[in-house]
């Protein structure tokens, strides 16, 4: 027999891993927080760092149709400020410009902000603002929507109170504002106010220019610690090879999302240092459930048993990935594994044909290049699997911009690609791209909805593991996509760079030093 993907509800139970409460506000925190750095010293900024991202930096609007984007995230992180910051060790919620919140009833939360925050123009950040940019939030189509659909209203009662009503209870609210940068409320409906926005984070935006480089400027009036160089500087430079050249020839400082052939040949250069963690990113392969013939679960489940998982790992991602066995990575609160699809190419062709396609069928697949390590190669493996049991899948790599259009238009038949969890919560993947009003890939499920209605209403932690359990199990008997690979979070920085940690979310450079 071969395997398949059935684990039983008692058995998913027994196996949820319990842990991290959500924790209160003013509760010690340990660890990396996602846009706060570790305590240390205060000292003035001084000397430069260049980081070069593994993909273009496509818009410095943390709520609009890219704000999703690892890039987008990762300089938010540094030149905005959110309500509570994701602590990455304790998966739970620090301070951040609120310094207190509570909830008086289940269906109300009120923050009570930090005094005496500026604007990196100088102008007082007040609850006028967060209210501003929470209803932005909630009002964007973008990406994040999702997660706002059951607040019901805002309201500031005082310039240093905020209040957010909900329909229903809901628990993920710390881990929604985690992601909700706050912005002027007098300026950020501005025309160009993106171009070079304003925020109260440690970093102000020097000059942007799209398809270039970012340099940002240390706010030397920041609320907290404030950083540790003058000048942080995104560059952008699309190619691998291009990058590790300018690792090596010192014109950039840090870089990362390597292949790992690329990572064994900077092994032996002793000006280089070389981190690792495990991430919240992996790949995934979507298939379009609205379009033929993917309608079928048993098409769905023939690409799958046609791949061979462990042979591309072995081969193409060894030391910088290992194989998912649910639809959202291990590292992920939430995470429960389910059985793996045996590569079985024998039982895919039985299941095409029992589908209605014995000679098969063709399709395409689009995806983006560079948008995570060997993805050429990983995509040229894929191609090559699925024609060996009938499904002609073209090849459709396409620019970002043509990429991204198609993908949220839903214009595609199949779609590869990368993706973070930010917040390191099972909600931000589950229940903004699975649900039937997310309608991300055409997939409808009325059980998934309403478990992961309640797994969002839930503060108990322990409950909430079981609801993401099953939906994870779900999920993955359903074939909605094929998750074949989590990977390493490597980071490769010149050894002048200090004081950087890697984290399993978006890296943070705002405790780096350069010391050349």
């Amino acid at each position: 027999m071969t395997e398949d993907t059935r684990t039983t509800r008692g058995r998913l139970t027994r196996r949820q891993v319990l842990g991290g409460a959500l924790a209160t506000a003013g509760a010690a925190a340990g660890g990396v927080l996602l846009g706060v750095p570790e305590a240390r010293a205060a000292a003035a900024p001084t000397g430069d760092l260049r980081v070069s991202l593994p993909a273009e930096i496509v818009s410095l609007d943390p709520m609009g149709a890219s704000a999703a984007e690892e890039s987008v995230r990762i300089v938010a992180a540094h030149i905005f400020d959110t309500l509570v910051v994701r602590n990455t060790r304790t998966r739970g919620f620090t301070p951040g410009l609120a310094t207190k919140w509570e909830t008086p009833d289940p269906n109300t939360w009120v923050f009570t902000l930090r005094s005496g925050v500026k604007f990196h123009d100088g102008t007082p950040l007040t609850s006028r603002d967060v209210k501003a940019s929470v209803d932005r939030m909630i009002a964007q189509p973008g990406p994040l929507a999702p997660l706002w659909t059951a607040v019901a209203g805002t309201d500031a009662p005082s310039d240093t109170t905020v209040r957010i009503r909900t329909k229903t209870p809901l628990g993920t609210m710390p881990a929604n504002l985690s992601l909700t940068s706050i912005l002027p409320a007098d300026k950020m409906n501005t025309a160009g106010f993106f171009n070079k926005p304003i925020g109260s984070g440690p970093f102000s935006v020097s000059s942007y220019r799209p398809q270039g480089d970012l340099v940002l400027a240390a706010n030397t009036a920041y609320w907290g610690t404030p950083p540790g160089v003058k000048t942080l500087t995104f560059r952008d430079i699309p190619e691998v090879a291009s990058r590790v050249t300018a690792l090596i020839n010192g014109e950039i400082d840090l870089t990362y999302a390597l292949p790992p052939d690329q990572i064994a040949s900077l092994q032996s250069n002793n000006t280089l240092r070389i981190q690792s963690t495990p991430s919240y990113r992996y790949y995934f392969i979507w298939m379009n459930i609205k379009r033929e013939p993917f309608t079928d679960v048993r098409v769905r489940q023939a690409l799958t048993y046609a791949v061979d998982v462990p042979t591309i790992l072995n081969t193409l991602l060894k030391g910088s990935a290992q194989r998912m066995t649910a639809p959202i990575p291990s590292t992920v609160f939430g995470y429960a594994p389910q059985r793996p699809y045996a590569y079985d190419p024998a039982k895919a062709k039985q299941l095409l044909a029992a589908a209605g396609h014995p000679n098969g069928f063709d399709a395409t697949m689009i995806w983006n290049p560079d948008s995570g390590p060997q993805d050429r190669e990983i995509a040229q493996a894929l191609f090559s699997y699925w024609n060996a049991v009938g499904a002609r899948i073209k090849d459709g790599q396409a620019e970002r911009a043509q990429w991204l259009d198609k993908l949220l238009k839903l214009d595609w038949d199949m779609d590869f690609q990368t993706n973070i969890v930010v917040t390191g919560d099972a909600d931000f993947v589950l229940r903004r791209l699975y649900t039937t009003s997310a309608n991300r890939m055409g997939y409808s499920n009325p059980t998934v909805d309403h478990v992961l209605d309640l797994a969002a209403q839930s503060a108990d932690q322990d409950k909430r593991k079981v609801y993401y359990g099953q939906v994870c199990e779900i999920i993955w008997d359903d074939s909605v996509g094929l998750y074949p690979f989590e990977l390493t979070a490597t980071y490769v920085s010149r050894k002048a760079v200090q004081g950087f940690v890697p984290t399993p979310s978006s890296p943070v450079f705002t405790a780096v030093t350069v010391q050349r």
